[in-house]
C-alpha cells in the first residue's frame, strides 16, 4: 500500500518554505510577540508526523523566523500528528477541529497521533509563536484565506447594564452582561475562558438574530466589566462547575429568563455539557456546546 502523501511533512511542504520565510519576515503579529524582552533565547521547534524522522523546522532568533526541511534533532519541543490531520489541517478551508493545532489537541483522545514532544514549559510557553508560524504556514501553502466580508454597522442594538447574583464559591457579585433581541426565544452567550461577551457583538447585531431572539450575554465575576467576587484575594481565583453552573442558574432566574438556550464554546462549551445534565436545576431549554469535549 502506497504511503499517505502527508506521511513526510518536508516533501508536502518544502516548495511552500521560501513563500513562508518571505511572509513570516514581514507578519506583524509575529514580530509584535517576537520583539519584546520576553524572547531571551534562540527557539527551535519543528513539526512533524508520528514516526517519521523529517520535520519541518522553525528557528526563532534575533526576532526573525526561518523555516527549513532539516532534521528535528536540535528542537525544543516537536508537534506532531498523523499524515490524515495535517491533511485536514492544510486544507485550503479547514473544519472543526482542524483549524487550529490546539483544535486538534483537544480531539476526542480516540484521535490517536497528536501529541507533543520535547519541553512541554517551552511549548506552552511559546504558544502564541508557534500558532501564528503555524498560520502563515497554512496561507503558505494554501494561499491568503478568504475572508467573508460583512456589510459595516453604523448601529448598535446593544444595551448593557449590572446585575447582582449569588453564586457557590464566590458568593455575591455584581456582573456586567448585555441584551439585544426582541424574538421569544431567550438565549444566553457564554464567552470563552478569559474574554468576555464583547465576543458576540457581531451576533448580538445580526438582524436575523434579534428577530427571533432575546439575547443575553454576561461577563464572569472577575472578567470583562464584571467585579469580583467579595470575598476574591488577588492571586486566588477560582471556577469551578458548580460555580459556574451557578452563575448562569442566578443570571436565568433574575433576568427571569424562559427556558433560555444556553450556548457556549471551548471553556463555555464545556459548562453547556453540564447545564445539559442540570437543566433542571438551571431552568435550561437547551444547551450548545461549541467544541466542547465529546460525549461518550
Amino acid at each position: 500500500m502506497a504511503a499517505h502523501p502527508w506521511t513526510h511533512l518536508n516533501s508536502q511542504l518544502s516548495s511552500c518554505l521560501p513563500v513562508f520565510n518571505d511572509l513570516i519576515s514581514r507578519d506583524a503579529p509575529l514580530h509584535a510577540f517576537l520583539n519584546t524582552p520576553a524572547i531571551l533565547h534562540p527557539i527551535v521547534f519543528a513539526i512533524s508526523t508520528v514516526g517519521s524522522k523529517h520535520a519541518v523546522v522553525f528557528s526563532i532568533e534575533n526576532g526573525r523566523c526561518h523555516a527549513s526541511a532539516n532534521g528535528s534533532d536540535e528542537a525544543v519541543f516537536l508537534l506532531l500528528a498523523s499524515p490524515e490531520h495535517w491533511a485536514q489541517f492544510f486544507h485550503p478551508i479547514s473544519v472543526s477541529p482542524f483549524q487550529s493545532y490546539w483544535g486538534m489537541l483537544g480531539m476526542d483522545p480516540k484521535h490517536k497521533g497528536v501529541q507533543i514532544e520535547g519541553d512541554q514549559q517551552i511549548f506552552n510557553q511559546h504558544a502564541h509563536i508557534w500558532r501564528r508560524v503555524l498560520e502563515v504556514l497554512h496561507e503558505a501553502y494554501c494561499g491568503p484565506m478568504v475572508i467573508d466580508e460583512q456589510p459595516e454597522e453604523y448601529e448598535d442594538h446593544i444595551i448593557g447594564r449590572y446585575v447582582h447574583i449569588t453564586v457557590p464559591t464566590w458568593g455575591r457579585c455584581k456582573v456586567f452582561y448585555e441584551q439585544s433581541g426582541f424574538g421569544d426565544q431567550d438565549i444566553v452567550l457564554l464567552h470563552t475562558a478569559g474574554s468576555d461577551s464583547r465576543q458576540y457583538h457581531g451576533v448580538m447585531n445580526h438582524a436575523a438574530m434579534r428577530e427571533k431572539c432575546n439575547m443575553i450575554a454576561f461577563d464572569l465575576p472577575g472578567h470583562g466589566r464584571s467585579f469580583p467576587p467579595q470575598n476574591h484575594c488577588p492571586g486566588n481565583y477560582t471556577n469551578t462547575e458548580d460555580s459556574y453552573v451557578g452563575a448562569i442558574t442566578s443570571i436565568v432566574k433574575n433576568l427571569k429568563l424562559k427556558k433560555p438556550i444556553i450556548c457556549g464554546s471551548s471553556m463555555a462549551g464545556q459548562v453547556c455539557l453540564a447545564v445539559a445534565t442540570r437543566a433542571d436545576e438551571v431552568g435550561a431549554g437547551g444547551a450548545i456546546p461549541l467544541q466542547g469535549p465529546s460525549i461518550q
